[in-house]
This record gives C-alpha cells, sequence and structure tokens, in this order.
C-alpha cells in the first residue's frame, strides 16, 4: 500500500468552506439585496447616501468577527484536552457578550445618529445626503445585536458538524430580506430606514434559525456557565485571538471613512456612488475570499496544534486552489458583465454613473485573486500564532497603505483614484508578504519557508508516518506498514503488537460502521514517536463513531466474548480520546 498523506484535508477544507463564506455573507446579504433596490428605485443619491454607511458596517460586525473567531481557537483547544465543559463555558461568554457588546454599541450609535452620518461624509458640499444616510442608518442598526450573536453560532455550526443549518439559515434570511424590501418599496415610499429594518428582520430570522440547532440529541455545543471559573485569562485568550480581526475591522472602517472624505472634496456624488458599488462587490466576491481566509484561519490552528507538517502544507495547496479557482470564476463572472451588474445598483437613469460603476467593477474583477492570496497570508499567520506580525499586516493592508494610495490615485486620476488604488494596495501587501515568507529563519526552499514553521516543531521525519486507507484490506496494510515503522525506531516488540492491533481493531470498526451508507471514505492514520511514546492518531470523515463509547456500553453487557478488541486496546492503552468536530471523528492514543 502507497502512502496517502492527509486524504481528508481536502474534504474538511471544502466542507468547512461553505460555511464560513455563508457566515461572512450574512451581513453582506442584505446590504446587497438593499443596494438593487436603492440603485432601481431610490436613485443615486440614495445609492451615495447607502456607499456613505458601508465603512460603519463594518464596524458593526467587529464584535461578531472577534468572538467569534478569538472563542472558536479556544474552544477547539480546550475539546482537544478533554476539557468539554470549560469549551462550553468559552461559547456560552463569546454568545453572551456578542449580543450584549453590539447592543451597547447599536444604542451609542443611535444617540451620536447626526455626528456620524457628518462623519462618513454626509456634509459639506453632499450635506444632502445627511437624512438619507440618518434613516439607512438607523434601520440596519435594530439587527446589529442579532446578528453578531449569529455570526458567534454560526462559526460553531461546522465545529458541532452541522454545516447544512447555515446553509438553510442563510436561505431563509435571505427570502425575508428580498420580501421585506419589496414592502418598503410597495408599501412605505421606499424609505430608506425601512430597508435597512427589512435588512435587521433577515438577521433576526437567521438567528432564530441557527438556533434549531440545540433541539439536536448528540451536539457538543452546550449554554452554560455554572461552574464557571477564570473568567478574566478566558476572555484575555479570546480577544488576543481575535486582535488581529479587531484591527482590521477598525482599520477598514477608519480608511473607509477617510475615502469617503477624500472624495466628498474631489468628486461628485456619482464618483461616490459608484465607489460604492465597488465596496459592494467588495461585500459579494469578499465572501467567498474570507470565508477562504477564515477556513485557513481555523484549520491551520487545528493542525498547528497537532504539529502536524504535512496537514499544514496540504491546507495551504488545498486553499490556494479552491480559492484561486473560485475567485478567478467570480472575477470572470464580473468582468463579462459588468454593465449589467453596475446598472443593478445605479440604474440606467444616470449615464456617467453607470460608466463610472462598470469601470470600478471591472477593477475590482482584476483584483479579486489578490485579495484572496493578502487574506490567505494573513489568516495563516493568525492561525500559526503569529499574531503580533498579523496585527502589523492588517493594519497596513486595511489602512496604513490603503489611504495614501487612494489619496495619491485621487490626486493623479481624479474620483477614479478611489478604485484604482484598490490593486496598487494589494500588490504592494502580496510584495510585503512575499519578501515575510523569504526571509523567514527556517527552511532552504520557498515552499518550506512559506510554512512559516519554528525550529522545535514536530518531530524529525523518520519519527513520523502518516497513510490513509479506504478498505478493510487497506487498514490490514496500515496495520503492517505501522509494525515495520516501529522496528525501525527501535520500539520495543510488545508496543508495535499493541499499535498494530489497536490500527486493526479501530480501522476496521470504522469500515463496518462509517463506510456503509455508500459514499467514498478515508481514514487517516498518523503515527508520532515522541518523548518515548507512542502517539496514533485516527481520523476519519464518516458518521460519528465513539469507541470510547461503546467499551462503556461493553463494560455493562454479560457476555464478555463480545466486542474483545476494544476492551483489550482500552485495558492496555495509557490514553484514548474521541472527538466528533468539523465533520470528522477523530481518536488519539498513546502507548
Amino acid at each position: 500500500m502507497k502512502p496517502r498523506e492527509h486524504s481528508i484535508v481536502e474534504k474538511v477544507f471544502t466542507r468547512s468552506l461553505v460555511v464560513y463564506i455563508l457566515n461572512k455573507f450574512t451581513w453582506s446579504v442584505g446590504l446587497l439585496v438593499d443596494g438593487a433596490v436603492i440603485g432601481n428605485f431610490l436613485g443615486v443619491d440614495s445609492v451615495a447616501a447607502y456607499g456613505l454607511v458601508w465603512p460603519l458596517t463594518l464596524a458593526f460586525v467587529l464584535v461578531g468577527n472577534i468572538l467569534s473567531g478569538g472563542s472558536r481557537n479556544l474552544y477547539t483547544k480546550l475539546v482537544g484536552q478533554g476539557s468539554a465543559k470549560e469549551a462550553n463555558h468559552v461559547f456560552t461568554l463569546a454568545c453572551l457578550l456578542s449580543f450584549l457588546l453590539s447592543l451597547m454599541l447599536a444604542l451609542l450609535a443611535f444617540l451620536f445618529l447626526s455626528p456620524l452620518a457628518a462623519v462618513l461624509g454626509a456634509s459639506g458640499e453632499n450635506a444632502a445626503l445627511h437624512p438619507l444616510t440618518c434613516a439607512y442608518l438607523s434601520g440596519i442598526l435594530l439587527g446589529l445585536p442579532f446578528d453578531n450573536c449569529a455570526k458567534v453560532l454560526a462559526g460553531y455550526m461546522g465545529i458541532d458538524s452541522d454545516h447544512k443549518r447555515v446553509v438553510m439559515a442563510v436561505a431563509v434570511m435571505t427570502a425575508t430580506n428580498i420580501i421585506g424590501d419589496l414592502f418598503a418599496v410597495i408599501f412605505f415610499n421606499s424609505s430608506l430606514f425601512a430597508l435597512g429594518a427589512a435588512t435587521s428582520l433577515g438577521q433576526v430570522v437567521y438567528l432564530i434559525m441557527l438556533s434549531t440547532h440545540f433541539f439536536r440529541r448528540k451536539r457538543m455545543l452546550h449554554f452554560t456557565l455554572k461552574g464557571l471559573t477564570g473568567v478574566a485569562e478566558k476572555l484575555k485568550i479570546m480577544f488576543s485571538n481575535g486582535l488581529p480581526a479587531c484591527i482590521t475591522r477598525i482599520s477598514n472602517c477608519f480608511s473607509g471613512i477617510m475615502v469617503n472624505c477624500i472624495l466628498s472634496t474631489a468628486a461628485t456624488s456619482s464618483f461616490i456612488a459608484a465607489y460604492s458599488v465597488h465596496r459592494s462587490m467588495t461585500s459579494l466576491v469578499g465572501s467567498a475570499y474570507l470565508g477562504v481566509a477564515d477556513t485557513i484561519w481555523t484549520l491551520s490552528s487545528i493542525y498547528y496544534g497537532e504539529e502536524d507538517k504535512n496537514a499544514l502544507k496540504k491546507l495551504q495547496n488545498t486553499a490556494l486552489k479552491i480559492g484561486l479557482g473560485i475567485t478567478l470564476i467570480i472575477s470572470l463572472i464580473l468582468a463579462l458583465f459588468s454593465h449589467i451588474i453596475a446598472g443593478i445598483y445605479v440604474g440606467q437613469k444616470n449615464p456617467e454613473a453607470l460608466s463610472l460603476a462598470e469601470d470600478a467593477v471591472l477593477v475590482f474583477a482584476f483584483s479579486a485573486p489578490l485579495y484572496l492570496l493578502m487574506y490567505s497570508f494573513n489568516s495563516y499567520l493568525m492561525g500559526t500564532g503569529k499574531l503580533h506580525a498579523s496585527n502589523i499586516y492588517s493594519f497596513f493592508m486595511k489602512c496604513g497603505v490603503v489611504v495614501p494610495s487612494v489619496w495619491l490615485m485621487v490626486q493623479l486620476t481624479g474620483g477614479r483614484g478611489a478604485w484604482l488604488a484598490t490593486p496598487v494596495t494589494l500588490t504592494i501587501m502580496l510584495t510585503v508578504a512575499f519578501i515575510y515568507i523569504k526571509f523567514w529563519k527556517i527552511g532552504d526552499t520557498f515552499s518550506v519557508k512559506r510554512l512559516l514553521l519554528e525550529d522545535n516543531f514536530a518531530v524529525d521525519d523518520g519519527q513520523e508516518l502518516a497513510v490513509s486507507a479506504d478498505s478493510t484490506l487497506e487498514v490490514l496494510g496500515m496495520s503492517r506498514i505501522a509494525g515495520l515503522f516501529c522496528r525501525e525506531n527501535g520500539i520495543d516488540e510488545k508496543k508495535a503488537n499493541l499499535l498494530s492491533l489497536c490500527i486493526e481493531e479501530l480501522g476496521v470498526n470504522i469500515i463496518e460502521h462509517g463506510f456503509s451508507d455508500g459514499k467514498p471514505h478515508s481514514i487517516d492514520m498518523r503515527i508520532l514517536i515522541k518523548d518515548d511514546e507512542l502517539i496514533l492518531r485516527l481520523r476519519d470523515d464518516c458518521r460519528p463513531f465513539n469507541p470510547v463509547e461503546r467499551y462503556k456500553m461493553t463494560t455493562e453487557q454479560e457476555d464478555v466474548t463480545k466486542n474483545i478488541g476494544i476492551r483489550m486496546i482500552m485495558k492496555m492503552c495509557s490514553y484514548v480520546k474521541y472527538l466528533s468536530t468539523m465533520n470528522t471523528n477523530n481518536l488519539i492514543i498513546r502507548i
């Protein structure tokens, strides 16, 4: 049997990607639907007001993004350590905090609604946009606490193997928002407040749909504060892990406001409306490349924690292959239908605005693959614990380079410079990423350096074995290969025989219980020799099967001749831990 390392990584990545893309799309979809309705029914000034609000929406989802990403990393770590109760404390804290903090943020925004609209650019020569900006802002603020709480909850759906619920929830939310916008147009005289409120209603429905997850019997997620300790330490870790996302959002919000000010003083509302379309493409296509980046963040954190160098390499290759494939297809669609897309947002009544918007869409079509590469790099930095580097990179990619680039391009090319600055900024940031990898201290080639690993990461190549199987025959082959591996490393015969027994017994059990649904499956095996201990990790993508639970059931049986293999393994191994996450079964055994 030929070794096939980490054959499940690509499947886990693809499954998780769907959830993360949809989770990123939840806030965007309401704004996108609103943008299309506003452009076709309310005119260019309303589109411009809608665009002025956009930077602030980035700050609105800040709480959800920080707590979702920051808490998930801590949650998976605690679950991996067998601390399920503590992990659920983290989950509960994240949900409660996201709702309460965003409720306070919404109330604060309502109190300072008029000054906020002015700061966003609805002042001076564009003072006519002020009441429109206030109206739309009021409507979307209503859904802020529900959206942020749902963002946290949706981020955990994949971990608890419930991807389909996110798909269903997004579909219902989108339908609710579209129907609500039609009602606003027909019955509320096309009020911007009513359009924003319809978006908020969709977010409330989205949270309700996700909450039905808790009707499932078998789930890891539970709301509990009973026995909660170390709150300050947990919050510190959660916010520390989420800090790069925080810096990205704040920087993006600040740069968006600065760009609004630059455009407001140098261009007409037609240019502002066109740039609003450019930003809308960021929300639409951004859900794809940000979903890829979020998946990289979660999975690289898991594989880095396992010190699995080969899985990290496979993850990078898979992310680039799938991510670039998705964004290139989207870019092609944007380029081919740029005129139609621009018309959806600004309508056909203003030829100048339509022409500028089409130009803005074309520039974004070229920039989308560059966005993917930049965000993927930054998410990998976060996943592998390089938070200081990620914080600095996040600031410059969303503000430190963006604002000077926009200012310079506007001076050189006029209002078009606002979106022409996008590929300039991306090129600079990708050059910085290339230099960072090129001068990384570990590795002789770029393909090794890009893993960004440390000296003491993982074990030596000769002390690690990774193979896969998808049949009983290959499981037996796994067992023999493991025996040879032990002999090559001087492992005593008793330990080697026990390892072979574990692989054979558990592998056959997985095939019998998990492969019977007729779908293609695989079992990944990884053996490590670390600190004079044999560590076996089995991962499969079948239906949930917990051998630890099965063993507990066998101890209650009177017939001792049944399940002999599992009984023997559990009694002879020093440590056996099972975890069902990301639609995979994970078993770790120490011998």
